[in-house]
């Protein structure tokens, strides 16, 4: 089916298979997936891909449905992003929710002028990090603190903490609504789906003996074939004595056993940012979310 725009722009559905053996060719790789089967595997039958042509010919791909847009791409030699995006916006606009803001996911920094200049706004800026896997030998978190892996017991204590450590300046590094139902929710599934002992062992919650109160907390679970650090917390009056440092080492060095590589997902502006990249951790391109504000 054509879907006709103007007298030069229009789309039409695209078979899955194909769309994704163009998306994953002239797309970067920002998620560091490391075959190219895993690239191309991403796109479902169900995804909503379609081609986007110019006079007939095709000039790149996009995937839509009301009120929201991702995986868009252009094709060489075409390279006008701001005429696609002047119809595409009219489009949406037309089979979308007015009442409901209009979500774009995934836009590239070279791409994001173009989605500014046409009044969408930015709300997040998200980026994958990737590092080698390393033996640190005997990781010394010193004297005070009691090591323990993780269990299902200690949910509730992993929700409080994870809950009280994205509160105020630091919910940049929550990319969802921090809220404790929130957080047991997460817990809950992470719990599920990673059995692992390999992943649990390269887990690794810190108490403080003292007052035998949780103080740090990181969690690995397995994301596409490799290891992901899916949360990495710390209390924040315990900030700064280099526990979030050797909780990664801690993982590091327990996944070398049998992973080359692990990732992870920050938003950027987030402190922890600056840590990963200490560590040795590699950046890699900018991802931002926009949203078109419903008319009110």
């Amino acid at each position: 089916m054509l879907l006709k725009l103007d007298n030069e722009f229009s789309l039409t559905q695209a078979n899955s298979n194909d769309f994704a053996i163009h998306y994953t060719t002239y797309r970067e790789n920002v998620f560091f997936r490391q075959s190219w089967e895993r690239r191309v595997a991403i796109f479902g039958d169900d995804i909503p891909c379609y081609w986007l042509l110019h006079n007939g010919g095709r000039i790149g791909g996009v995937c839509l449905q009301p009120n929201m847009l991702w995986s868009f791409f252009l094709e060489p030699p075409f390279t006008d992003i701001y005429s696609v995006l002047v119809w595409l916006k009219k489009y949406l606009i037309k089979i979308s929710d007015s009442a409901m803001p209009i979500e774009v996911i995934g836009i590239l920094p070279y791409q994001a002028e173009h989605f500014l200049r046409l009044g969408f706004k930015p709300i997040e800026t998200r980026r994958i990090m990737i590092r080698p896997t390393e033996k640190f030998g005997m990781v010394d978190f010193g004297n005070e603190f009691l090591i323990k892996t993780p269990t299902l017991e200690n949910l509730e204590v992993i929700a409080q903490l994870s809950y009280k450590s994205f509160l105020g300046a630091d919910s940049i590094g929550y990319p969802t609504k921090n809220t404790i139902e929130q957080q047991r929710s997460d817990l809950k599934y992470y719990f599920k789906h990673t059995t692992e002992d390999l992943l649990r062992k390269s887990s690794c919650l810190v108490f403080d003996k003292e007052n035998n109160q949780l103080v740090g907390a990181c969690l690995i679970s397995m994301w596409e074939d490799l290891p992901l650090i899916s949360n990495i917390v710390v209390d924040k009056k315990y900030r700064g004595r280099g526990i979030a440092s050797n909780l990664l080492r801690h993982s590091l060095s327990n996944l070398k056993e049998k992973h080359d590589v692990i990732r992870l997902f920050v938003t950027v502006g987030n402190s922890a940012e600056s840590l990963y990249y200490n560590l040795g951790f590699l950046p890699g391109m900018e991802q931002i979310t926009y949203i078109l504000p419903c008319k009110e």
